[in-house]
C-alpha cells in the first residue's frame, strides 16, 4: 500500500512539473472544435500584421482610438485572432472535403518564400526576431493553401444562373459604368509649401508665368515639355501626366473643366485653391458596360458572396472558444 501510494505521489508530481515546464507560447488563444489555436502562432502573426502597418502608418497610431472607441491595437488584435479562427473552420473543412494541401505543396511554399527573403536581408532580420521559424511557416501555408483549394472546390461545385447574374446587374448597374479623363496640367501655385497664400505680386507673376506657358502651347510647343519648364507641381518631371481619374477626385473648378473637354483639347487658363492650371486632356471614358461585357465579372462576385456566406455558416456550426485571458498576455 505504502509503495503504490508513492508510486502515486510520484506520478503527481511528475505531472505538476510537466505542467509547469509548459510553454507560454503552447497556451491557447482559442479553440476551434477541440482544436487549439496557440498564443505562440497567434503573437508571430500579430507581430507580422504589425510590422506591415507600421511600415504604411508608423509606429505612433497604436494608442489611436478607431472610431472613437478601441484602439489600433485593440482592432489589430481582434482581427488578427478572428482571421485565425476563420483559417482553421476552413482547414478543418479542407481536412473534410479532402483538399488540403500535401506535405510537398506546403514545403514548396516555404521554399519560394525562403528564397525571396534571402534578398532582402533587413526583411530577414526582422522574421528571425519575431521568431518565424519552419514550425510556424508551415502552419500559416497550409492554412494559406487550404484556403485557395477549399474555396477553388466550392466555386467548381456552386453554380450561379443566367437569371441570377441579369439581376445582379441591373441592381448595380451604375458600378458597371465609366465615367473618367485621363489629363495632365501645368501648375504656376498661389500658396507655399506650407498652403499658405502668396502675396498679390507673387500671384500676378504666377499668373504672368502661367500665360507665358499657355502661350507656347498655343503656338505649337509640345505640352508635356512645357510643362517640364514651368509646373510648379511634383507631376512637372513627368510632362505634368495626372493619370486617370473620376469625379469627385479633383477641385470642383478644375474637374468641371477637364470634363467639359475632349481629347487633345488644351484649356484656359484654370485658377483654383492652388494655382493657375493648363489642362490637356488626353483620353475620355463615358460609358455604360453591358450585361455581356461584365457577365464574367459578376459571377465571380456572386460566388464570392456565396463563399463569404458559406463560410460564415461553417463558423456558426463550429464551436468556438476564444481564452480572452491568454489573448490579453500576447506580447504586442
Amino acid at each position: 500500500m505504502k509503495k503504490i501510494f508513492t508510486l502515486m505521489l510520484c506520478l503527481m508530481m511528475t505531472a505538476s512539473l510537466i505542467g509547469c515546464n509548459n510553454k507560454k507560447e503552447d497556451k491557447a488563444v482559442a479553440t476551434v472544435n477541440g482544436k487549439e489555436i496557440t498564443l505562440g502562432n497567434y503573437e508571430k502573426l500579430l507581430a507580422l500584421n504589425k510590422l506591415s502597418m507600421e511600415s504604411y502608418y508608423g509606429s505612433d497610431i497604436w494608442s489611436t482610438k478607431v472610431d472613437g472607441k478601441k484602439t489600433y491595437e485593440d482592432t489589430l488584435r481582434d482581427m488578427v485572432l478572428e482571421n485565425m479562427i476563420s483559417s482553421e473552420v476552413i482547414y478543418q473543412q479542407a481536412e473534410k472535403d479532402k483538399v488540403a494541401p500535401t506535405d510537398k505543396q506546403v514545403q514548396e511554399q516555404i521554399n519560394t518564400f525562403n528564397k525571396q527573403t534571402e534578398k532582402d536581408e533587413k526583411y530577414k532580420k526582422e522574421l528571425e526576431k519575431m521568431g518565424i521559424d519552419e514550425d510556424f511557416l508551415k502552419y500559416q501555408f497550409s492554412r494559406d493553401l487550404a484556403s485557395s483549394n477549399l474555396q477553388a472546390k466550392f466555386e467548381d461545385d456552386t453554380k450561379v444562373s443566367e437569371s441570377e447574374m441579369k439581376k445582379y446587374y441591373e441592381k448595380n448597374k451604375a458600378d458597371y459604368y465609366t465615367d473618367t479623363v485621363d489629363a495632365s496640367h501645368i501648375l504656376l501655385k498661389t500658396i507655399d509649401d506650407k498652403g499658405k497664400e502668396l502675396s498679390a505680386e507673387k500671384k500676378k507673376e504666377a499668373k504672368k508665368k502661367a500665360e507665358e506657358a499657355l502661350a507656347k502651347i498655343k503656338a505649337g510647343e509640345d505640352f508635356a515639355k512645357v510643362a517640364k519648364e514651368y509646373s510648379q507641381d511634383s507631376t512637372a518631371s513627368n510632362g505634368g501626366e495626372l493619370g486617370t481619374f473620376g469625379k469627385g477626385q479633383m477641385v470642383p473648378e478644375f474637374e468641371k473643366v477637364a470634363f467639359s473637354m475632349k481629347p487633345g483639347q488644351v484649356s484656359d487658363i484654370v485658377k483654383t485653391q492652388y494655382g493657375y492650371h493648363i489642362i490637356k486632356v488626353t483620353k475620355k471614358v463615358d460609358k455604360q458596360q453591358s450585361f455581356k461585357e461584365v457577365k464574367s465579372q459578376i459571377k465571380s462576385t456572386l460566388l464570392s458572396e456565396k463563399y463569404t456566406k458559406y463560410i460564415e455558416k461553417l463558423k456558426k456550426d463550429s464551436t468556438i472558444e476564444k481564452k480572452e485571458d491568454v489573448v490579453k498576455s500576447a506580447k504586442f
